[in-house]
């Protein structure tokens, strides 16, 4: 492509979805030009809704028709972020249009529906990206350490992420968790499945970090904290043990344990253990402490139509204010490295790290995970 001739990319997704986050992150990009925002014709109208929203305060259009939008040739890639349970038709759809596709996470409901985009992926060439941290300093950090050959043997990796958001203290205490092995719906508005929403950052990071596929899953979910997930039947907390390639163990622990539980948003730790060393490694270890004479954050009244504080348009609107106590150095430009880093692989037709092929095992071990969880076995995946 040449240097003057940018990359048109379509928008799906509005309000309440990563789009509020992911749309000016592409248009900061001077490759990238937005094109406007679209959706299926029969998508829930309060999702058109809430896109329409979006693209007006955005000052772009909204094309109503998705299978029309994706034959222009002036767009180039797909941001999508449409609801979990579409994902893998919608990202079919626009791989098999010959559009690049930025997936959100996770990338689909399902192992079958993630399967419908690494197929269509397969057959038209396009590049490929799911969010994730790899594209974090303290990530790459991770990553170079990993591989200096000062850890000997990789024998075990342990990825911890929680969310520190949402009020807690209002889970029944005592109830045991009945887990369903498959997953009906993924969107609520108050709640999430954690272990997939969040736990979808810890399987991806050990995945990245081994280059190894996992064999085996044992799995569990719990209702540790909120009313809110208890009332939707998914879980606020999941943990997983993984047995890889070449016999490493892998474990993670993933979830949201509430606003006050710690200073920034929340743990992202990963712990790895060789034959010559072990190495921790603190996405909050290169930090600013302040101290001041200012009044200690408060968690904020919440949102009714996003308790949990998940996105940046309702924290706005209650006017939240944020956890000053901690201040990260140096990972300011995080969220714009992940975004040019997907260019970058466009324009140097190279596949990404975190590409529809490699973020479809993620979902094929976490819904694994979700039937040992139901089960109470081990379940073996396919090779």
């Amino acid at each position: 492509m040449e240097n003057k001739k940018k990359y048109g990319v379509l928008l799906l997704g509005g309000y309440r979805t990563h789009q509020e986050n992911y749309a000016p992150l592409f248009a900061n990009d001077p490759r990238c030009k937005l094109i406007g925002f679209a959706d299926e014709l029969d998508a829930p109208t309060e999702r058109i809704q809430l896109a329409r929203s979006l693209a007006e305060s955005l000052n772009l259009p909204y094309i109503s028709d998705l299978d029309v939008t994706l034959a222009r040739d002036d767009v180039h890639i797909v941001s999508l972020c449409t609801d979990v349970e579409r994902r893998g038709r919608v990202g079919a759809k626009c791989a098999e249009a010959g559009k690049h596709v930025y997936l959100d996470k996770p990338m689909a409901l399902n192992a079958e529906d993630a399967k419908l985009i690494v197929d269509a992926v397969a057959k038209s060439g396009v590049r490929t990206q799911m969010f994730s941290n790899i594209h974090s300093s303290w990530a790459r950090t991770v990553k170079n350490a990993s591989e200096s050959g000062c850890l000997g043997e990789l024998k075990a990796i342990h990825c911890d992420v929680m969310f520190a958001k949402g009020h807690p203290g209002s889970a029944p205490v005592g109830k045991k968790r009945t887990q369903k092995p498959t997953l009906a719906r993924y969107s609520f508005v108050e709640a999430k499945p954690e272990m997939f929403d969040i736990g979808v950052y810890a399987v991806s990071m050990v995945n990245w970090l081994t280059g190894k596929r996992v064999e085996r899953v044992f799995g569990g979910t719990a209702n540790y904290f909120f009313k809110e997930h208890h009332s939707c039947d998914v879980e606020d907390f999941g943990a997983l043990v993984l047995t890889l390639e070449d016999d490493i163990t892998a474990t993670i622990a993933a979830g949201r344990y509430g606003w006050k539980s710690h200073a920034q948003g929340g743990v992202r730790k990963v712990h790895l253990i060789g034959t010559d060393a072990t190495l921790t490694f603190d996405a909050s270890a290169n930090r600013l402490e302040v101290f001041a004479a200012e009044p200690s954050f408060e968690p904020p009244t919440p949102h009714p139509l996003d308790p949990m504080g998940m996105w940046s348009s309702t924290q706005s609107e209650i006017g939240m204010t944020p956890k000053q106590h901690w201040i990260d150095v140096n990972s300011g430009n995080d969220g714009q490295r992940e975004f040019s880093a997907f260019i970058d692989c466009i324009e140097n037709e190279v596949e990404s790290e975190m590409n529809a092929e490699f973020a479809a095992h993620s979902v094929e071990i976490i819904c694994a995970g979700y039937r040992s969880a139901a089960t109470g076995k081990v379940i073996d995946l396919p090779q």
